[in-house]
């Protein structure tokens, strides 16, 4: 996933809120665990997340997110998030974490993920 960062994303000194960030982080997990599972998958867990360094107005964001562990409902997920600064070509590791997702059914109990 990746897009610019915009003014709306920012605080008042011109760097990315960390909640914007979580954001992101859930949406890209989100779409990766329901492409894998075939099913509706919801947030159960967030592990580890730091913020290294911030993102700026105007940066291109990239979020990669890679499956590290299935389980029989749940996919567990690494997500690493850099910005590039597009003039200045210099890229930096801004975020990194694990985030757990599980599949859910119609009426919201745990369902297994069919490989």
């Amino acid at each position: 996933m990746s897009f610019l960062a915009e003014p709306n994303d920012a605080n008042f000194k011109g760097n990315v809120h960390g909640g914007k960030v979580m954001k992101w982080i859930d949406e890209i997990g989100y779409a990766l665990s329901v492409q894998y599972s075939g099913k509706y998958c919801v947030t159960k867990f967030v592990d580890d997340i730091e913020f290294l360094k911030p993102i700026n107005i105007g940066d291109l964001v990239k979020l990669d997110a890679e499956i590290i562990k299935v389980g029989n409902s749940s996919l567990r997920i690494k997500v690493l998030v850099s910005s590039t600064n597009l003039i200045e070509k210099s890229s930096k590791k801004n975020c990194e974490c694990y985030i757990v997702f599980v599949a859910i059914d119609e009426k919201g109990n745990k369902t297994k993920i069919q490989e």
